[in-house]
């Protein structure tokens, strides 16, 4: 007899966790993207620069973000957001560079990046320390 009532509240349950699930995950990718959002001020090593970075969703992609002056070269390059990782495609950084590279978030005032910086002659390893 209990188990004729049991059964169909384990369904309800279960079907109302896994309904409840699918709106918290997409909270979740918007507010990992919004954790990069701002401005940043930038240690840059081994070039020993200071400047600053701006970052914003962005618009035609919620996945990715755009930051701007990144490797204080006056130009913007792209990052895909996964969770607290970012990932930073090959891609032309003005006329006279590419980059590649990533990223992690430390907390709300920090984020390290490690990335390869190309002129077309020489590369450059590098790593920059963002904080707010």
């Amino acid at each position: 007899m209990i188990i004729k009532y049991l059964y169909p509240m384990l369904i309800a349950i279960f079907t109302l966790s896994i309904s409840s699930c699918t709106d918290d995950d997409l909270m979740e990718e918007d507010d990992y993207i919004q954790q990069y959002v701002g401005t940043w001020s930038v240690n840059d090593q081994p070039a020993r620069i200071n400047y600053d970075v701006t970052i914003i969703a962005k618009p035609s992609n919620s996945s990715e973000i755009i930051m701007t002056n990144f490797a204080n070269l006056g130009t913007s390059a792209s990052a895909l957001v996964i969770g607290n990782s970012l990932v930073i495609e090959l891609q032309d950084l003005g006329s006279e560079y590419t980059v590649s590279g990533s990223g992690i978030y430390v907390n709300s005032k920090k984020l390290e990046f490690s990335f390869e910086l190309i002129n077309g002659i020489e590369s450059e390893s590098r790593t920059a320390l963002f904080s707010r």
